[in-house]
């Protein structure tokens, strides 16, 4: 599998795109553990590179054990926030980003990335959870 996303991102990339924050699911699977060294290169450059334009991580885990279904086999769930979904795929294609993608790949086994929307009040926002108003504002927002 190839580990730069750009491969798969004309394919991937729908023609509208809304201005809303994302969150884009990471899940990672290393070569090795000396494979590491070469992740956290890839790391320093993105976040010098792009923390400033609004690149910033939620979540970072070690996945454990599984307890209910299968999801492929995960060594890190990482969670990043992008300004908009335009801003990710625009950042993908940079040449900044190209630039040091190669210790990303030479790290990486395999790799999962999907943006998500909310589709819940994020962040800032908060939902009354008395009397089940929160499942109606859930279902508003899927469309159900």
């Amino acid at each position: 599998m190839d580990m730069n996303p750009i491969t798969n991102l004309d394919a991937a990339q729908p023609s509208e795109m809304s201005d809303e924050p994302i969150v884009v699911l990471n899940l990672l699977k290393f070569k090795s553990k000396e494979s590491l060294d070469s992740y956290f290169e890839y790391a320093t450059n993105f976040f010098r590179t792009f923390g400033s334009r609004g690149a910033e991580v939620l979540y970072c885990g070690k996945l454990m054990e599984k307890v209910q279904g299968d999801a492929g086999d995960w060594d890190i769930v990482l969670l990043v926030r992008y300004a908009n979904r335009e801003m990710f795929y625009d950042m993908l294609r940079s040449d900044e980003y190209q630039s040091f993608s190669h210790f990303r790949e030479n790290a990486l086994e395999n790799a999962v990335l999907q943006p998500s929307e909310a589709v819940m009040p994020y962040r800032t926002q908060t939902i009354e959870f008395d009397g089940g108003d929160w499942l109606s504002e859930l279902q508003k927002r899927l469309g159900a």
